[in-house]
């Protein structure tokens, strides 16, 4: 009786295994293809149309970036001046607009160079209006004003370590105080 019962159970299982793999095999759904892309000579004709707004975008371009080499010309023109007049007398409101002209000039070493100045001048006491918190806060928030390509180029790494210089020294001046 367990004889017929394994047998019987090794037949259907059998049976079972050759209906599988002799089932027809599922139907392979579509593949959808994109088109051939259209072949085009290496200078294809185009509508002068397309060739005049091809070349005036480019000359809108070269001339976005004369405005900007203009912009930040004036930048550096009016930082310049805003050193001698801050030099002449250092005051709150010339520090302040100092680094805020030279934050506009989106270059990370001529930033730097202007907080360098601003702490120097800050630590030699020739700047009394200004607490150490108040310049901290200022070099910060114009530090915003730089690109991010600027704040992550190498000199936007040295920048970080003397904005992070700056605030050790002046967080250690307003604990002392």
């Amino acid at each position: 009786m367990v004889t017929f019962l394994i047998t019987s159970l090794l037949v259907v299982a059998i049976i079972a295994i050759a209906v599988y793999f002799w089932q027809k095999p599922a139907s392979k759904p579509e593949t959808f293809e994109l088109p051939p892309p259209r072949a085009t000579a290496l200078f294809a004709d185009s509508e002068p149309s397309e060739v005049a707004e091809t070349a005036e975008h480019e000359l809108l371009t070269s001339g976005e970036a004369e405005r900007e080499t203009d912009q930040t010309l004036r930048a550096r023109e009016e930082l310049d001046a805003a050193i001698q007049s801050w030099r002449e007398s250092p005051t709150k409101s010339s520090i302040a607009t100092m680094l805020h002209l030279a934050a506009t000039t989106d270059d990370a070493e001529t930033y730097r160079a202007t907080v360098e100045l601003a702490l120097d001048s800050w630590q030699g006491g020739s700047i009394t209006d200004l607490s150490a918190g108040e310049l901290l806060t200022l070099m910060n928030s114009e530090y915003w004003l730089l690109s991010s390509q600027t704040r992550s180029s190498g000199a936007g790494f040295v920048l970080k370590r003397t904005l992070s210089t700056a605030k050790r020294e002046l967080e250690n001046t307003n604990n002392r105080t």
